[in-house]
């Protein structure tokens, strides 16, 4: 004390902090030791406002100096009150890990593979299972009887197929504590199957963790869910504390399994506390659980079926013979379908449009669109004489088709040539785009060729009117007389029958005329052909006077009489030139 009151009289503050804190310290450890309970009483008052203005001054030395042991802070408070543990950390513990899916997606995938891959393999090895099952028999007449079946029960087919060809029997369940091996309950179905419970605990215990430890790939999670022996089987589920075992004989139905893997879930929900704590002692479990376990035991086997399944071929039949009845119809369709498309098809003027044949209700129908009604007319009448046994109805429609104009003009030049090659015929037509008519000019070697010409024209599609102006191939019966010996023309005969012939070709423009003079038979022939000749010059040469072109004219002559001038007629008769019209 004198050497602080030394210090304050030197003036030196920090000297005496200095010295001062030694003293403090112990002053409260002293304090402490005597009587640490009104020194705790002191300290409380302001320590919570000392640990706040702490963490607002230095939260990271804060967070650092408790870390540590807030594990060991949580271990002490779930020994004391576990359920205010779980009550608190519950509701949190969903968008905890919804945010950490959102933080880090692969570590959460990592974190849970180990459950879902195995769950998932597990799933996937019972579908293939029964997706093989049901293809090995989908076309036997049993895979189609099970189908109807299952259809009626209102049942999968793969069920079907475990329930009535297999069936099983449940022999005993257990519920094993996953950690110790110890049972917790053992229910057995039948006094003839004696098991010892505890024996089998522990086989199935190590058998587990001989799978985890040296089969199951390293720092993997794997589990052992079936063991076969003979025809029976150990069935086995792992959840939470515990893990489920079933020994059943036989083979146990997909609803058996559902049933067994929902039991355990609900012993988890239901007695997982319990479960955790079980220490051997059976009464620490409470007693309902047994309800859970005794529902699995509840299973019988169906024996397999060996009557003959008449009810089964009575409702086949009542199916079949319908629709045997109805593919023998629809074949006979078919085929005469197909046949009157075959007919249709051999008909060149029939063949380039769209006919359907159709059976509706016993009825062939014949249904398309023609542009007349002459081919509509004419494919019912085929189709009729084709298939007499069918009751036929035309609905072919005639409908008025636009022609092509480019086709009609050409379809008409087409017959005016064809017709032109006929000797004696030299026609001329002109087709109208506007009006859909058609010119006729020209002539023809008689009335018969130039009327059928005509009719052809008609049935030109896109021809509306037809004007004709032809004529008949006329006949000039005109002759010229001359006297025994001469080639002179008597002048007032000549000139009336050489305007008329003018006046013939002025008419006929399109036609030639062929000048054939003759002679009587008196006199030698050589100058009976002269003559002849003479005599069809002088004709020729009088007829380019009178203003007729001279290449429409042709000059020959014969010894000869006409044909038509019989040897016992006058000689006279035979002194002539006659005509023959001709068409070039």
């Amino acid at each position: 004390m004198t050497e602080l009151l030394t210090l304050q009289g030197v003036g030196s503050g920090e000297s005496m902090l200095k010295a001062l804190i030694p003293i403090i310290d112990e002053a409260i450890t002293q304090r402490f030791q005597q009587n640490h309970q009104s020194m705790g009483a002191a300290i409380a008052q302001i320590l919570p406002e000392a640990i706040s203005q702490e963490i607002q001054r230095s939260p990271k030395s804060i967070a650092t100096a408790i870390a540590p042991e807030i594990g060991l802070a949580l271990q002490e408070q779930i020994r004391l009150d576990q359920s205010s543990i779980t009550g608190t950390l519950g509701p949190h513990m969903g968008e905890a890990i919804k945010t950490q899916i959102v933080v880090e997606r692969d570590a959460m995938v990592d974190a849970l593979y180990p459950v879902i891959g195995n769950t998932i393999s597990k799933y996937m090895g019972e579908v293939v299972q029964s997706i093989n099952e049901k293809v090995e028999s989908t076309f036997s007449f049993q895979g189609l009887s099970r189908k109807i079946r299952a259809r009626l029960q209102g049942i999968s087919e793969a069920e079907l197929i475990f329930k009535e060809s297999v069936g099983f029997s449940v022999q005993a369940v257990l519920l094993i504590h996953k950690a110790s091996g110890l049972v917790i309950r053992n229910l057995q179905s039948s006094p003839d199957f004696k098991m010892e419970a505890d024996m089998w605990s522990g086989m199935l215990t190590a058998i587990r963790s001989f799978v985890n430890e040296c089969v199951a790939p390293s720092g993997e999670i794997s589990e052992l869910h079936e063991i076969d022996y003979d025809s029976s089987k150990i069935i086995l589920e792992v959840g939470g504390y515990c893990y489920l075992a079933v020994v059943v004989k036989g083979e146990p139905s997909k609803s058996f399994i559902s049933q067994f893997r929902e039991t355990l879930s609900q012993i988890i929900l239901k007695y997982g506390t319990a479960i955790a704590a079980y220490d051997g002692d059976p009464s620490k479990v409470p007693p309902t659980l047994d309800v859970l376990l005794e529902a699995l035991t509840h299973q019988k086997i169906q024996e397999k079926h060996t009557k003959f399944p008449f009810g089964v071929v009575v409702l086949l039949s009542v199916i079949l013979i319908p629709l045997l009845f109805i593919l023998y119809r629809s074949i006979i369709a078919s085929q005469a379908k197909t046949k009157t498309v075959e007919v249709l098809d051999g008909i060149p003027e029939l063949s380039i449009y769209r006919l359907i044949p159709e059976v509706q209700q016993g009825k062939l129908i014949l249904t398309g669109r023609v542009p007349s009604p002459y081919l509509r007319d004419k494919a019912g009448k085929i189709v009729h004489q084709t298939l007499p046994q069918w009751d036929f109805e035309n609905r072919i429609v005639a409908v008025n088709v636009p022609p092509d104009p480019v086709r009609t003009a050409g379809e008409v030049e087409r017959l005016t040539w064809l017709f032109n090659e006929k000797e004696g015929v030299a026609l001329k037509t002109h087709h109208d785009y506007g009006t859909q008519g058609v010119e006729v000019t020209g002539v023809a070697s008689n009335l018969k060729d130039l009327e059928k010409f005509i009719q052809e024209l008609k049935k030109i599609p896109g021809i509306a009117t037809i004007v004709s102006t032809a004529q008949v191939k006329p006949f000039l019966k005109t002759r010229f007389y001359f006297g025994l010996g001469s080639a002179q023309l008597t002048i007032l005969e000549s000139s009336v029958k050489l305007k008329a012939i003018r006046l013939f070709l002025d008419k006929n423009p399109g036609v030639r005329l062929s000048i054939i003079g003759h002679s009587d038979p008196s006199g030698p022939s050589a100058k009976n052909q002269a003559l002849g000749i003479a005599r069809a010059h002088t004709i020729q040469n009088a007829l380019v006077a009178e203003g007729v072109e001279p290449n429409r004219l042709q000059v020959s002559g014969t010894s000869e009489p006409p044909p038509d001038v019989t040897p016992k007629a006058p000689l006279s008769l035979s002194r002539c030139v006659r005509f023959e019209v001709s068409i070039p």
